[in-house]
Order: C-alpha cells, then sequence, then structure tokens
C-alpha cells in the first residue's frame, strides 16, 4: 500500500458532524509520520478507523492506492496493524494460546514464539501460560502495541498509544518507536488540550 486518499470525507454521528470535507492523501512510506490533533470527541478516532476501512464517511470516499492500482476496502487485512482501546482480546485463552492464533492470520517480523513475545513487551514470563483476563489494562496495552510494532505491515496505526501505561510502559513505547521509526509509517491520534 502506498497511499490512501480522503476525498471529500464528512462524517455525521447521532446527527452532529464530527468533520466535513476532509481532503487529504497520506503517502504509507517507511520514515512518514502523521498525527490527528483535536480535542475529546472531535473525531480523531473515527478517522482513524476510516484509514484502516473500519468505518465509512458518511459523505466523501476514502480510496486506498498499491502503486497506481486502487486496492478494494475488503481486501485491506494484512496491510496494516492496528492498535487501539477499542480492541478487544479472547479472555479466555492463554496469552500463548492467543500468539498462536493470532500468527495463524497475521505473522510478527522476529518473533516466533511466546517467549519472544513476552521478551519484548517486558512482561513477566508467568504471564505466558495465564489467562489473558487476568492481565491488567497496561499489561493488554503492552501486548497491542508490541503486535502493531512488529507487524510485517508498514502502516502502524496507533490510537491512544499511550493509555493505561505506568513509566516503564511509556519508556517501552519510545524504545519501539525507535527501532522502528525508519521501517514504519505511522499514524497517530493526538489529544489536545487548552483553549
Amino acid at each position: 500500500m502506498n497511499s490512501i486518499e480522503f476525498v471529500d470525507c464528512s462524517k455525521n454521528y447521532l446527527n452532529h458532524w464530527l468533520f466535513k470535507d476532509f481532503n487529504y492523501r497520506f503517502d504509507i512510506i517507511p520514515g512518514n509520520s502523521y498525527a490527528f490533533l483535536g480535542r475529546n470527541g472531535s473525531g480523531k478516532s473515527t478517522l482513524t478507523l476510516m484509514l484502516v476501512g473500519q468505518t465509512s464517511p458518511t459523505q466523501g470516499k476514502v480510496l486506498w492506492f498499491n502503486r497506481d492500482n486502487q486496492i478494494d476496502v475488503n481486501r485491506l487485512s494484512g496491510l496494516y496493524s492496528l492498535s487501539s482501546p477499542a480492541m478487544d482480546f479472547p479472555e479466555e485463552l492463554t496469552l500463548s494460546e492467543w500468539f498462536y492464533f493470532q500468527s495463524g492470520m497475521n505473522k510478527l517480523e522476529g518473533i516466533s514464539n511466546p517467549k519472544e513475545l513476552i521478551e519484548c513487551s517486558e512482561l513477566p514470563l508467568k504471564a505466558i501460560n495465564k489467562s489473558i483476563q487476568t492481565f491488567s489494562s497496561g499489561m493488554k496495552q503492552r501486548l497491542k502495541l508490541v503486535y502493531s510494532f512488529y507487524s510485517k505491515s508498514t502502516l502502524c496505526v496507533l490510537d491512544e498509544p499511550l493509555s493505561n501505561l505506568d513509566n516503564e510502559g511509556i519508556r517501552l513505547y519510545q524504545n519501539l518507536v525507535n527501532q522502528k521509526k525508519n521501517e514504519k509509517c505511522f499514524v497517530v491520534p493526538a489529544i489536545v488540550t487548552g483553549k
């Protein structure tokens, strides 16, 4: 995937326009980074989900291109990685079971087994055979981030990447960005505060 183009995109939610007439082209090239800035409720996460084809605009269209060839929205799987608070885990699985389940769909680069996933996530080794429902929100966030950063796709979309992270988790996130910044194209919605 080389580019994603928003053409006159607007989104209405419960009779409220989150944004109108958005036009932009995202070049999906390793080393590129984009940020959506806005207050809570301004449509950043919705725009992010449109970017990866998980929701549609009320008006306008979003086009995905591999070079000059348009890609059908139903064929985007594997072309991006997404870390989002809205993502859920199959809570009844252990971390090891979840890893092999996920690996059947999307293999990771440089992580070939659950132990390596644990090491990259900086989680305790004993977590490997524990049910995910016993994990804290910070532990789950670390797994989401590591999975996104080590995905084989170039486009890495990180919605609220620091949510639920303690200082060690934030340091892990910063290290992952530094390791992968020349290999990935990052899209990160960010909250703006103040007047």
